[in-house]
């Protein structure tokens, strides 16, 4: 009678063990998914962090004169105004890393594969994988800042504090997540030759962040591949 309830228990027991196995492995791919998102992200967050803050102070530092006309008041504001915008640039681009690393890693078959590799495999496959990601979000990145765009309607914001403004022309900044900068321009006149080359300064400023982001991004692949490997280790 032992013999036959520690047969039985044995094969219930046996059971349970094939049977949860699937959903064991499922539940590991989907929490290695979640962990690989959320390190890359972090990794992606502090880099365009600083490098926001780095353009950001270098903008800030250079304004020409010439918005300015040498009013020390005037460029008191026009810092303010162009920091604050700069700081809305920054937070919209930090908002999107997290939504673009989760679209963007099922695209890439070598980090679709990670949870199943042992580490030797695992960094290979990173090492192959990573700069293709680098190089998709930094593009995706660079056109939520929108360059050309935001160059134009920031130093028009920054003008309109010392210059006459048509109040029939009116202007609204919207930020949106993913999204590039959207400008709402109502009646807009042709912009003076001082403002044209304000705008091509702030414009090669600008189109930089994209290539900075994606340099420092290459740059620091070996970190971005021990936080993986440190993430992953934590949780399995």
């Amino acid at each position: 009678m032992f013999l036959y309830r520690l047969f039985t228990s044995f094969v219930i027991f046996g059971s349970c063990l094939i049977y949860a196995a699937p959903v064991f492995s499922t539940f590991k791919r989907v929490e290695s998914g979640v962990v690989l998102t959320e390190s890359l992200s972090e990794f992606y967050e502090d880099i365009i962090d600083q490098v926001m803050l780095d353009v950001s102070e270098d903008i800030l530092k250079y304004i020409p004169d010439s918005i300015s006309h040498d009013d020390i008041e005037a460029r008191h504001a026009i810092i303010k105004s162009m920091d604050r915008n700069l700081n809305f640039m920054r937070a919209s681009l930090l908002a999107s890393v997290s939504p673009l690393v989760a679209t963007d890693i099922p695209q890439i078959t070598e980090l679709e594969l990670l949870q199943e590799e042992q580490v030797e495999k695992l960094t290979l496959h990173l090492l192959t994988a990573l700069p293709r990601l680098n190089e998709k979000i930094s593009h995706q990145l660079g056109l939520i800042i929108n360059a050309q765009q935001s160059s134009r309607i920031l130093i028009r914001q920054a003008t309109s504090l010392v210059r006459p403004v048509d109040t029939s022309s009116v202007v609204t900044v919207e930020w949106k997540l993913r999204q590039p900068f959207q400008i709402n321009v109502v009646r807009e006149n042709e912009q003076s030759m001082d403002a044209r080359s304000e705008s091509q300064w702030l414009l090669k400023k600008l189109s930089r962040v994209e290539i900075d982001l994606l340099n420092e991004f290459n740059d620091r692949v070996q970190d971005a591949i021990q936080l993986v490997l440190e993430s992953l280790a934590l949780d399995f």
